[in-house]
């Protein structure tokens, strides 16, 4: 599929279904987030993938939107500062 018109698909999903995301889907995405491109290759960043019910139910404590239910899987990219003095 070409870019744009991944571009012009795109929609914004406010439903999930509860069945689980399967692994390889999951590993993909990951994959494809562990590939992006940084600064020297320096990859500041590290993935969080949330599966348990109980952090999740959580979640719309912070989020304040009321169509927000929680997805059976979340993927959380965290940002690694750098060392100091780099």
């Amino acid at each position: 599929m070409e870019f744009y018109e991944v571009v012009r698909r795109r929609r914004s999903v406010r439903a999930y279904r509860p069945d689980p995301v399967e692994e390889e889907k999951l590993e993909r995405v990951l994959e494809a987030a562990r590939l992006a491109p940084s600064a020297a290759n320096r990859q500041p960043w590290h993935f969080l993938v949330v599966r348990d019910a109980a952090p999740r139910a959580r979640l719309p404590e912070a989020h304040s939107q009321e169509w927000f239910a929680p997805p059976p899987a979340v993927t959380r990219a965290c940002a690694r500062p750098p060392p100091a003095g780099r």
